[in-house]
């Protein structure tokens, strides 16, 4: 009987680390990968729904057939059908990299003479509960203010702040944190 329920408890915690769906109370649950109301399933009775555009302080949470409303300001990030998403401010952001700074994505419709265009724009902070702000030259420089190479780095490598989200595939990692990394050490050579 011990044997088990004790493989019982490591079915329920292996489905727990590979589930699909689930949320992410804290910062220590993201690092550890421990979801509540994990699921594995893609099924309409499992799922989570943000309501962005009602405003809502709260997400819903469809766990096995039950609504769970989970207050927004209450959670660090929850994880959608392999997609993990921090909310930070009642706002969603798709999570990109944890590196030496975190990398984050937002698409938003802009409007256009002739209609709107979903744009991707990026953001960063700069740890795991760091404030979330746009990814540009400028707001880099001010989050590593003592950081002079870096600061050499961002002025040599990119001529604005679009190209700031362009991915190294020889590092593989995104060519800020590569660079910030570089600078950190001190080293110029890979």
């Amino acid at each position: 009987m011990r044997t088990m329920y004790m493989a019982l408890s490591f079915m329920v915690i292996g489905m727990a680390v590979n589930a699909q769906s689930g949320v992410y109370l804290t910062l220590d649950d993201f690092e550890n990968n421990r979801l509540t109301y994990a699921t594995n399933d893609g099924l309409d009775e499992n799922k989570i729904r943000f309501n962005e555009f009602i405003k809502k302080p709260f997400l819903i949470v469809k766990h096995n057939g039950e609504k769970i409303h989970v207050f927004k300001d209450e959670i660090y990030a929850y994880k959608n059908k392999g997609n993990i998403v921090r909310t930070w401010n009642f706002t969603q952001y798709n999570f990109l990299e944890k590196g030496a700074i975190w990398i984050y994505y937002k698409d938003v419709y802009t409007s256009l003479p002739k209609g709107t265009q979903r744009v991707r724009k990026y953001y960063f902070s700069t740890y795991g509960k760091g404030e979330i702000q746009p990814l540009t030259v400028y707001n880099l420089k001010n989050a590593f203010p003592e950081n002079d190479l870096f600061h050499i780095y961002l002025d040599a490598q990119f001529r604005n702040d679009g190209e700031l989200a362009h991915y190294d595939n020889y590092a593989n990692k995104f060519k800020v944190n590569h660079l910030l990394e570089k600078a950190n050490t001190g080293l110029s050579k890979r």
